[in-house]
């Protein structure tokens, strides 16, 4: 049985602050969206992405992800990308040996893409944040009450979830974190 050699590259340490406007690479997913406050693993092969990654691992380990609208883009231009996106922090980084990588990302804030700075060897733009903004209502207490019992139900039919995620879910009062 033959092993698979990977190696993991670990952060240092984790930025906390992200001031705006921010120059940021930009890594276009496919398939996948990326919130803020949420852990997200991805899996990255593209040779313009392997080398996105590993310049922000090697520096502050910050990047902007950003959906594809055309999955047909191979490579992905600034014509085939969303305007909003997540900034989001790496955490982990493995190298596996067949040249790809898996990493483990946080979203960190909402962005909306205002200025294209470079297309080479990757895309690197100027963002500006994009808060949520939650009125307190009705509407929103009645969401946040059905969501947090739909979580609950799910838990409940899933066996190899923990109880304890239904009682964080209970706990979380802001609805754009839940």
């Amino acid at each position: 049985m033959s092993e698979v050699a990977a190696e993991a590259v670990e952060p240092q340490e984790q930025p906390d602050v992200l001031s705006f406007p921010a120059t940021l690479p930009v890594l276009p997913l496919k398939d996948t969206v990326v919130f803020p406050e949420s852990m997200t693993p991805l899996a990255i092969g593209q040779e313009r992405s392997v080398k996105l990654i590993e310049d922000v691992v090697s520096g502050e380990r910050l990047l902007a992800l950003v959906s594809v609208r055309n999955d047909e883009a191979d490579p992905p231009g600034w014509d085939d990308l969303y305007e909003i996106g997540t900034a989001a922090v790496v955490h982990k980084m493995i190298r596996v040996p067949d040249g790809t990588q898996r990493i483990l990302v946080q979203g960190l804030r909402r962005i909306k893409l205002e200025s294209q700075v470079q297309t080479e060897p990757y895309l690197v733009a100027e963002f500006s944040e994009l808060p949520d903004v939650v009125e307190e209502s009705r509407e929103v207490e009645a969401l946040t009450r059905n969501v947090q019992g739909l979580f609950s139900r799910i838990i409940g039919l899933v066996p190899y979830l923990p109880e304890e995620l239904q009682i964080a879910a209970a706990n979380v009062d802001d609805p754009a974190a839940l």
